[in-house]
């Protein structure tokens, strides 16, 4: 193999880079590798051992795929199973077709072979304590900064830590155990290795150490986090094997992020640390965002890769005990995100799970990707606007294709739905958020390059991440921090630039404040042809800043399926006069169930007859029209 030399990313330069860092493609003679590791699907629930043999080994994994794809994209997984495919074998075969064309694809058979062939991306080892699960969060927050392999310590014959430790000979590095094995952290006295006095919790104070010893320092990257399930998973391995997500986390590594797990509730204790004073989670949550939001001066966006594990922590699911609901959960935890100027690329189950991440980021991307738009002579043309200017009498509906504000959404599920016959067939609108591109960079690009004219691209969820745009504004609830609006809107714009993304196919509000006509305005500034809102009476249009309107209204409903969808879709259809406008959101349709809807809605004579399934484009467009038609405040007030 040709020697590699790989260059440690020093913080300084991670935080001057441009938003779009460069997309580095490998010498042509420099080959890739494959990684087999679908075998790790496959647990023995029933056995300890097999559980903690399964996580060990995923875990050194992903960290190392981490580490050798920092510059260049060096290593491939396959692992990733959903919607009928193995998601990593369909996107490697369609990549290598191109992108990967030119270079040896060498495929490795064992994890062995892999740490000869990689052996210059890593220092060492840390070892972390599986009896405080937090502190596996923490080591991949060390491993990233400091080029380490996490391991669990386990001094049996056998284990991973023996063979690495006492076979490979592999150096010991980092501790977040001591050296006989007994808790380094106890949750009394002072938090080892700070001046900070013990939170009275085993689970947080390991987050504190990291907060001081690595967000605070520069030695990790503040942009970059991951809220991925800890250590807990090693006693209550429910659900999917994969839903572990810790395949998700080389990433993060790659880009020298920061890690970690707390409940955003502070009226409850969280399931996996009951003993802990109320709120001391919560707490930590907050000071690891304010450290990552002081360490930029608040001039930065701060991605947050992952999701609440709702299935295990924190809500009242199953066995986790907890008081509070899913959606009520996630709304918290998107609204603390968004006090402090991040936002999520929101890695939820059960599709949450995805795969080389830390590969795909070196895609040579375009500078921009254009979308061919709707103008008012392409209405007219369609019967959708009359010669005068005046909108049909028809009822117009728009669906918001969604929910693709995570980029292991998109990678899980696009194998099946992209290649969907009835793709081109209907107008879709597939909100997938610019931002996603980071991590799935040659899947957006494939997508750009074989869309229909019936295929538009919207953002979900607020723009280039999951955020609420109220948390931004001043008061902000949870971290009293100014307005960080225009941080955001500088973000999304340069996103919405390169994708040639203009509308904002839903503003989530969650638990926030609604949207206001102000924010509204401001918003316009990277999404200037329509806004879909969460909340709010009315529809119309605001001003935005390239002295045109920007139209908005709510959403509708999400459709539960094709059949029931139909019928709630002609229930809303009017019979006065004017014409009317529906948005609606579906959630991983794919374009069959959606032509299945438009067909039955179509099929009844009466109401179906009245009906226009549009894209968002075409629908803004007509808002804005219809609104100048008949004057702003009367608009304002028809739904």
């Amino acid at each position: 193999m040709k020697k590699r030399f790989l260059h440690a990313v020093c913080l300084t330069l991670a935080l001057t880079t441009a938003l779009f860092p460069p997309n580095n493609r490998a010498d042509a003679d420099e080959p890739y590798y494959v990684y087999d590791a679908s075998a790790l699907q496959n647990v023995d629930r029933a056995n300890p051992d097999d559980v903690r043999r399964v996580w060990d080994e995923t875990l050194l994994l992903s960290t190392l795929q981490g580490l050798a794809n920092r510059d260049s994209a060096s290593l491939y997984i396959l692992f990733i199973r959903g919607f009928g495919h193995n998601a990593d074998e369909f996107w490697l075969d369609l990549f290598s077709k191109d992108w990967l064309a030119d270079r040896e694809r060498r495929d490795v058979g064992s994890i062995d072979e892999l740490l000869d062939v990689f052996a210059d991306s890593y220092r060492g080892l840390v070892l972390y304590d599986e009896t405080v699960p937090s502190t596996v969060n923490v080591a991949l927050t060390v491993a990233g900064a400091d080029k380490l392999l996490p391991v669990r310590y386990d001094a049996k014959e056998g284990s991973l830590c023996q063979k690495l430790v006492d076979v490979r000979k592999i150096p010991v590095k980092a501790r977040l155990i001591n050296e006989d094995g007994s808790p380094m952290f106890t949750g009394d006295g002072k938090i080892p290795g700070t001046d900070l006095d013990s939170t009275g919790s085993v689970k947080v104070d390991p987050y504190y150490w990291a907060i001081e010893n690595y967000v605070k320092s520069g030695k990790s990257n503040p942009t970059e986090g991951g809220y991925y399930i800890d250590a807990w998973w090693l006693n209550h391995p429910i659900g999917a094997t994969q839903n572990h997500c810790l395949t998700n986390r080389d990433f993060g590594v790659s880009r020298q992020g920061f890690f970690f797990d707390l409940s955003p509730w502070d009226d409850e204790t969280p399931n996996d640390d009951r003993e802990q004073p109320l709120g001391t989670d919560f707490a930590a949550f907050n000071a690891i965002m304010r450290a990552a939001y002081d360490a930029v001066d608040g001039k930065k966006t701060i991605r947050v890769a992952g999701f609440t594990p709702w299935d295990a922590k924190y809500t009242d699911h199953g066995n986790a005990g907890c008081k509070h609901g899913g959606v009520p959960t996630e709304w918290r935890h998107a609204e603390i995100l968004s006090n402090y100027n991040a936002y999520l690329d929101a890695d939820a189950l059960g599709c949450g799970a995805m795969a080389n991440a830390s590969f795909y980021q070196h895609f040579p991307l375009k500078e921009t990707y254009p979308q061919q738009k709707p103008t008012v002579a392409d209405l007219k043309k369609r019967g959708f606007v009359d010669k005068k200017g005046s909108v049909a009498d028809k009822t117009f509906v728009a669906i918001y294709s969604g929910d693709y504000d995570s980029a292991a959404w998109v990678y899980q599920s696009m194998p099946a739905f992209w290649n969907d016959p009835a793709r081109g067939t209907i107008p879709i609108s597939w909100a997938f958020n610019p931002n996603l591109a980071d991590r799935f960079a040659p899947g957006f690009d494939y997508f750009r390059k074989t869309k229909t004219p019936n295929d538009f691209f919207v953002s979900g969820d607020s723009g280039a991440g999951y955020v609420n745009p109220m948390a931004f504004v001043e008061p902000r609830r949870f971290s009293g921090l100014p307005d960080g609006l225009d941080v955001w809107i500088d973000h999304c714009k340069e996103y919405f630039k390169r994708w040639d993304v203009s509308g904002i196919g839903f503003v989530i509000d969650g638990d926030a404040r609604t949207c206001d006509r102000r924010t509204l305005e401001r918003l316009s500034a990277y999404a200037p042809d329509g806004i879909t809102t969460h909340r709010g009476a009315a529809m119309g249009v605001v001003r935005n800043p390239y002295g045109g309107k920007t139209a908005f209204r709510p959403m509708n409903f999400d459709l539960p399926n094709a059949e029931r969808g139909a019928e709630i879709v002609l229930g809303d259809v009017r019979t006065n006069k004017g014409p009317q406008f529906n948005m609606y959101r579906t959630i991983l349709w794919t374009p069959g169930a959606l032509k299945a809807m438009f067909d039955r809605v179509k099929a009844d004579q009466d109401r179906g007859s009245r009906v226009e399934f549009v894209d968002a484009y075409t629908f803004w467009l007509l808002l804005r029209l219809e609104a100048k038609n008949i004057g702003e405040n009367e608009f304002d007030l028809r739904l």
